[in-house]
Formats: structure tokens, C-alpha cells, sequence
């Protein structure tokens, strides 16, 4: 027991010293130090003090590289960075082959932080990247995306505007955390069980909640290592917005760019189904598909399960459905607080996508000069589907 306790004490002045340059301060890693070794004090088996004492080995070894990692790899990157941004270069905007350079050294300089992380350090290695792209907030949210998901709920700040404080009126914070953390929990499951990144893809249309689901899924391939780029599954529709082909062709790309890998059917003669059967020659190997679909979606949808098979008679594969009982204002709430791009129309009262031909500014939003309201001033939510002119009351 006495070589335990001279092991303890040594590991004790050991982190004291990997603590002197903790970018926090020492009095701060002192404290969080001195805490988890009073809440470990009553432990006498020696069994249960082994391990304590291996995972202090272990976060010293974490110290260690991080510290080597921005005193050794990190100085190229912040020059490189400060000099992007003194040319304002503007992540949704340019396709210039110097951006896309430093994109890659971003990707490749933050696998090394994933693979070094714990949940000590992490917030660090973060915080750090925020630090780098604070003038370029689209940058941040992109290298950040795992941080600011799974932080989501103690994030320190958050852009606060007109449309995110009514949004804030609107829903009950702690509930949406506790949905937020169900939707990654659902997304967890379906790329753990499916370590091929070829069997999944998300449906997308350019509409507000596939942009949720999006992100989510982007974050959550951050964290948990899930290789990219991810699929994409794009099925155009007649008649669609200009707007809408723009966003998704322009803004998207751009936004995760280098990570996604789009798969588009473009013959809009042909049924959703007949698109899926497509898919089943294409990419046989897919076999789940990540939906934006909510329980208001539809009497179909009601009692809908997260994990969904497709129809008797359709393609098979697995719907999952990670925002089922997400609000129509927790969708914006997400949108407007991480600032993720969306669709150009929502500012203009459009307040649910659909084609050109069956679609319309909600007339809830209607402004006394004869304009709208942006989407996420909906005052009641089950008004959000009368921008489809078969559900619209005119």
C-alpha cells in the first residue's frame, strides 16, 4: 500500500508541473486537480487506485502532445489563417485554390486534435479554433461543428439577434437540450452500427430541417471519427425555386465543402420510388437513409418510429428519423443561435419548401407594406404548413 501511496503522490506532483502552462492558468488547473483528488481520497482498494492512478498517466500523456501539437504544428496554421482572413476571404463565397488548401490543413490539423482529445482537453483544442476563426463565424461553425452540437447547452456565447430572442420566448430550453442530445444519440447509433461510410446518406431537399439534420450528422461524424466525405442524396423535383437551386448548388457545397459526396437524380420524370430503386443499383451497399421528417409532417408521421423501414412495397432500406419531435421553433431556434445556413426564401415568409408551383409566402407573415416576415417570426407553429397551397386558406 505504500508504494500505491508514493505513486499517488508522485502522479500528484507530476500534473502539477504538466499544469504550469495550462491555457486556462495554473490556478485553474489547480483547483480542477486538487478537486478529483479529494473526490478519489476515501478509495482504499488497491485494485480501484491502479486505475486511477493509470488514467492520470494517461491524461499526462494528453497534456504532453497537446502541448507539442500547438507548440510544433500549429504556428503555419494561424499565419496561414490570419492571412485568409485579412483578405476576407469568405468561406461561402470563394472557390479559390488557396482556400481550398487551408480547408485541408484545417481537416487534417483537427483529426490530429480528435484523436487527442478527452473531455478535459477538448473544450481546449475548441476554444482554440474559435480563436482562429473568429472574424470568419461560417469558418468556426464548420471546423467547430462537434463542439458546438454536443456544448450546445453551455456554450458561453451565443449570437444573440431580434429573431433568436423571440424564437427563445417560444420554447423551453431545457426540453430542447434533452431533444438535442436524443437526436445525436439516434445518429450515434446509426453510424456506430455502420462503420462503412457507403451505407448511409441523408435525404436532402434544401428545406430547414434536412439543414438540422445535416449539420447533426456532420457533427457527429466529427466526433465519433466516422470517415468521410458523407453521402448526399439529392432528388431534384419539377418546377423547383431558383432560390432553393441555389442554395443546395452553391451555399451547401461550399459550406461543407470537401465533405460531402452528392448523389443527384436529375430526371424529375421519374417517382420518388423509381429514384430508390435507382439507388439500389448505384449503391448497393447503402442501406440507411437520415431524414429531416417531423411528427407534424403529416398524419403518417404521428406515431412514426426513429428507426423506420421503408414500405412492404418499396426499395428496402432504413429510415432514421433523428428530429421527429422537434417544434417547428426549435428547428429555427438551432438554426438562428449556430447561425447554419438556410434556404433565401425563409426570409421572405415562406415558412415550408415545395416546388414553385404549390408554394407561397404564408400569409401569417404578411406585413402591412405588403411584404413578409422572415419563417422564424411564426407566431403559431400549426400555421407553418399554409405555404403549400393544398393546405393554404385562401
Amino acid at each position: 500500500m505504500s508504494s500505491l501511496r508514493t505513486q499517488v503522490i508522485n502522479l500528484y506532483k507530476n500534473l502539477l508541473y504538466y499544469g504550469k502552462d495550462y491555457p486556462l492558468g495554473n490556478d485553474y488547473f489547480i483547483t480542477r486537480l486538487r478537486k478529483a483528488f479529494n473526490s478519489n481520497r476515501t478509495i482504499s482498494d488497491p485494485v480501484q487506485i491502479e486505475q486511477l492512478i493509470k488514467r492520470g498517466e494517461f491524461v499526462i500523456k494528453e497534456i504532453d502532445a497537446l502541448y507539442k501539437l500547438k507548440k510544433y504544428h500549429l504556428d503555419d496554421l494561424n499565419k496561414q489563417l490570419d492571412s485568409c482572413l485579412d483578405e476576407k476571404l469568405v468561406l461561402v463565397t470563394t472557390s479559390s485554390s488557396k482556400h481550398d488548401l487551408l480547408l485541408d490543413q484545417l481537416n487534417s490539423k483537427y483529426k490530429v486534435f480528435n484523436f487527442i482529445r478527452s473531455n478535459l482537453f477538448y473544450d481546449q483544442a475548441a476554444k482554440f479554433f474559435s480563436s482562429l476563426t473568429k472574424d470568419n463565424f461560417l469558418l468556426n461553425t464548420y471546423i467547430n461543428a462537434d463542439y458546438l452540437v454536443y456544448n450546445f447547452e453551455c456554450l458561453e456565447t451565443k449570437p444573440f439577434d431580434e429573431g433568436l430572442n423571440f424564437l427563445s420566448k417560444k420554447i423551453t430550453l431545457d426540453k430542447f437540450n434533452l431533444k438535442l442530445k436524443h437526436s445525436i444519440s439516434i445518429i450515434e447509433k446509426c453510424l456506430k452500427n455502420r462503420a462503412n461510410n457507403s451505407q448511409t446518406c441523408i435525404s436532402f431537399n434544401g428545406g430547414k430541417d434536412c439543414c438540422v439534420v445535416l449539420f447533426l450528422f456532420y457533427a457527429c461524424a466529427l466526433r465519433i471519427g466516422y470517415k468521410f466525405p458523407l453521402n448526399l442524396l439529392i432528388i431534384n423535383i419539377k418546377n423547383s425555386f431558383p432560390e432553393m437551386d441555389f442554395f443546395i448548388d452553391t451555399i451547401i457545397k461550399n459550406f461543407y465543402k470537401q465533405s460531402l459526396n452528392l448523389i443527384i437524380f436529375d430526371d424529375t420524370s421519374k417517382s420518388l420510388k423509381d429514384c430508390l430503386c435507382d439507388l439500389k443499383l448505384s449503391h448497393p451497399d447503402l442501406d440507411s437513409i437520415l431524414m429531416g421528417t417531423r411528427r407534424t409532417d403529416g398524419s403518417y408521421f404521428k406515431t412514426m418510429p426513429e428507426f423506420a423501414p421503408t414500405d412492404k412495397d418499396w426499395p428496402e432500406y432504413l429510415r432514421v428519423n433523428p428530429i421527429l419531435d422537434w417544434s417547428y421553433s426549435e428547428i429555427w431556434y438551432f438554426i438562428r443561435a449556430l447561425k447554419l445556413p438556410y434556404c433565401s426564401l425563409y426570409e421572405h415568409g415562406y415558412t415550408s419548401l415545395d416546388s414553385s408551383t404549390n408554394t407561397i409566402p404564408n400569409k401569417a407573415l404578411l406585413k402591412s407594406d405588403g411584404t413578409y416576415l422572415p419563417a422564424y417570426y411564426l407566431e403559431n407553429e400549426q400555421l407553418e404548413r399554409e405555404s403549400r397551397l393544398k393546405y393554404a386558406k385562401l
